[in-house]
């Protein structure tokens, strides 16, 4: 059932590969490859290029992950964040970090450095959209392929499920998209809900706040607020009628900020 439901994205491992190699310049990856105060910069970068030649993610070398992760922390909106770039330029190199820490994860499940979390999906899809919407149709593609393939653990594939969603639903809303944004909607529900039944080891230290209660880094709790706010209850364009509801009430779920959620 989830195969048929992703299928309008057209899931692919490497969607995001053709627009990295026109717009990730060498520049770039060597500032990515120099994210660690430069050290084992010249291996970073012999090891960065085969993911920026083929999309594919083969190292799991610790100096390669802990580039990838700094960058994947970046800030392009901040004049003056260090290491990473600054506006499109920045959100390129972002993007291009999240991805490959995405793309690698399910064949090393045991992430000795925590390669990747909610926050690398919000940061992802945030950039994205800054990108504009080849990017996302693209990283909509490859989040529904890593859903696909290994959506993680537990208190994981509701995140996934979401940065899917909200791309699907940024891409635009047309009418005749107005019951598989409802399906969809459904879908990411039933997500969350399984990662609090599914995981009774874990269920302790589950706050009661849907899906970000699910997150032990509450620091990226004001990204997926903004995210789900932005684009689900001031969407650029109408929701489809048949789904407006199902996607607003995300915005009664995820309150836009404590203050909201304790009135």
């Amino acid at each position: 059932m989830t195969d048929q439901l992703l299928a309008p994205l057209h899931p692919n491992q490497t969607a995001l590969t053709p627009l990295f190699q026109a717009n990730v310049k060498e520049d770039m990856l060597r500032e990515i490859a120099e994210a660690d105060y430069g050290e084992s910069a010249d291996e970073c970068y012999a090891l960065l290029q085969p993911i920026w030649r083929t999309g594919l993610v083969e190292s799991d070398h610790y100096i390669l992950l802990e580039v990838l992760q700094l960058i994947s922390f970046s800030e392009p909106e901040v004049s003056d964040w260090n290491p990473g770039g600054q506006g499109p330029r920045g959100h390129w190199m972002r993007l291009f970090a999240c991805t490959a820490l995405v793309q690698r994860d399910p064949w090393y499940q045991e992430r000795p450095y925590g390669v990747w979390n909610a926050g690398t999906l919000a940061r992802l899809v945030s950039s994205a959209i800054a990108l504009g919407e080849p990017v996302e149709r693209a990283a909509a593609s490859l989040l529904a392929w890593r859903f696909l393939t290994n959506p993680g653990d537990e208190d994981e594939r509701p995140f996934l499920a979401f940065a899917v969603l909200l791309l699907a639903v940024h891409l635009g809303g047309r009418e005749d998209r107005g019951t598989w944004l409802k399906h969809l909607a459904g879908w990411v529900e039933e997500e969350e809900s399984r990662a609090r039944k599914e995981n009774p080891a874990r269920s302790g230290w589950f706050k009661p706040e849907w899906l970000l209660g699910l997150t032990g880094h509450p620091e990226n709790e004001g990204r997926w607020r903004a995210l789900a706010h932005s684009i689900l209850a001031s969407p650029e364009s109408p929701h489809p009628r048949e789904a407006d509801e199902a996607l607003r009430r995300f915005c009664l779920l995820i309150p836009k900020s404590w203050k909201i959620r304790l009135d």
